[in-house]
């Protein structure tokens, strides 16, 4: 259920249910968080762990890669008074009956009901004030889930209505949602995000400001910084490190300072002026007038962190914490998000799941590059050389591929590109991940991938969900082909 109607949005009571369900953590004795592994999800249980505790509650948390049928069962026995899944659960709410169960989500809504105060007491999506039970989801309240608050926004809400002193999370928050590419349709938060960057400005916590929004401000060396641009692509310089060299010599723009290689935030405001000057007039002049208008936008500083590192540009930071969760060091993020400058070990070991992290896409990104790529009537597809499906990458990186796969300019983006990889469940059982990416010229289109991938893998006998611009799903082995008939179909129909 979307709407981004501002006639229906219900700011009211979207805060009303933030407070309703901070009341209820507060009476519990022992309380789980459950959060997801990407930036989002690490944030978003940091944020709810920190505000827990401050609280001087019996509190503990889980990191889980997807909802599944045996998560569901672990989730719904487990042995709290209070259960909160953050970044989670909004897809599956039908299937959860913990009694002490809260969602603190922004992902689709599972259309089969909600969670409510009673056990067994999903309703229907028609009786829409009971449907809400404790469940926060910008969705249900009228806005964009996809672009407007994140999974640690939605947290973050609930942490500052259980105590306004939790503004000092509102850091995190801004993280998760640009980790979330929330940022990425109108070049700067919107929405909910808005409020809470209020906070976080006004704490002294976080400093936006309108610069180039390629990745890597604080930390690329420059010819790297424009040789991995993308959302705009360079003509004649992305992907070109040579090009990149004697466009920066041209510029007069040297590439070291005592030593030490340059990054974008080291320049001066006159050479930032004149390359922006010179990459809007190669983007104007080679047709892309629309990529020169995302060539600048919003950026995040995090200035209470180290400048020229990782941790001081918001994008950067979150980069971090996806590193520490896709090599099942989600734990290691948590504790670099709430213990911040103090714990030099953790950020040591996340900075080495960073370069590890780097190194493996890179690997991925060219073991794929050569991939059959198939064409269907409205999505296509990679698929390895002798006609099977899931490629040689690990399932915890497969999204992030496609999704840089569908930007690079060497695939169409004209439809929704998914990838498959093998992924394995705890009780050691294949099952092959399906990840679609979208565009938002496709998603302004009428797609909508959280839905296609539902109901193509419920189709299968599988489970799917998401973002209308980006979505997963895991089905059985075996059942690619059907799967990928049905979601072409659905896609079909979305976009006529």
């Amino acid at each position: 259920m979307q709407s981004t109607n501002e006639d229906l949005r219900d700011l009211a009571g979207f805060d009303h249910q933030a407070k309703e369900i901070a009341d209820f953590l507060l009476s519990c004795k022992k309380i789980t968080v459950v959060g997801h592994i990407d930036a989002d999800g690490i944030t978003a249980t940091s944020i709810a762990y920190k505000a827990l505790q401050e609280q001087r509650l019996n509190v503990n948390f889980n990191f889980i890669k997807k909802i599944d049928e045996n998560e569901i069962k672990r989730i719904n026995k487990l042995d709290s008074d209070g259960v909160l899944l953050v970044d989670l659960g909004s897809g599956y709410a039908s299937k959860l009956d913990h009694p002490g169960l809260c969602i603190a989500d922004h992902h689709e809504v599972d259309p089969g009901g909600h969670p409510s105060s009673k056990r067994k007491g999903q309703v229907s999506l028609l009786d829409f004030e009971s449907a809400k039970g404790r469940h926060l989801n910008p969705h249900l309240f009228g806005f964009d889930g996809s672009k407007e608050l994140s999974g640690a926004g939605a947290a973050y809400s609930i942490a500052k209505a259980m105590d306004g002193r939790n503004r000092t999370l509102a850091h995190l928050a801004i993280v998760g949602a640009v980790g979330d590419f929330q940022d990425s349709s109108e070049c700067r938060l919107m929405g909910l995000n808005r409020r809470i960057l209020d906070d976080a400005e006004t704490i002294g916590s976080v400093r936006a400001s309108h610069d180039v929004r390629y990745f890597g401000r604080e930390s690329r060396p420059l010819v790297n910084f424009l040789k991995y641009s993308s959302d705009p692509r360079l003509p004649r310089l992305t992907n070109e490190e040579e090009m990149c060299y004697e466009f920066l010599r041209e510029q007069g723009i040297p590439l070291k300072e005592d030593g030490r290689w340059r990054c974008w935030a080291d320049l001066r405001p006159d050479e930032k002026e004149r390359i922006v000057t010179i990459l809007t007039q190669i983007l104007v002049g080679s047709g892309t007038a629309d990529g020169a208008s995302r060539l600048m936008g919003e950026v995040y500083s995090l200035i209470r962190e180290e400048p020229r590192t990782v941790m001081h540009d918001a994008k950067e930071f979150a980069t971090l914490l996806n590193s520490c969760g896709r090599y099942e060091k989600a734990p290691t993020g948590l504790e670099v998000c709430i213990k911040g400058p103090h714990l030099k070990r953790e950020r040591e070991n996340a900075l080495r799941n960073l370069q590890n992290h780097r190194d493996n896409l890179k690997g991925a990104i060219e073991m794929v590059r050569g991939k059959e790529r198939i064409v269907l009537g409205s999505v296509q597809y990679l698929r390895n050389g002798d006609g099977t499906f899931c490629l040689p990458v690990e399932d915890t990186v497969i999204g992030i591929v496609a999704g840089m796969l569908l930007g690079s300019g060497d695939i169409p983006c004209d439809r929704p590109l998914l990838a498959f990889a093998v992924s394995v469940d705890d009780n050691n059982i294949e099952m092959t991940k399906a990840s679609a990416r979208g565009t938002k010229e496709l998603v302004e289109r009428g797609l909508d991938l959280s839905s296609a991938m539902r109901r193509a893998s419920e189709s299968v006998g599988g489970t799917g969900g998401g973002h209308n611009i980006a979505a997963g799903a895991t089905i059985p082995p075996g059942k690619e082909a059907d799967f990928l008939a049905e979601i072409d179909r659905i896609v079909s129909a979305q976009m006529g």
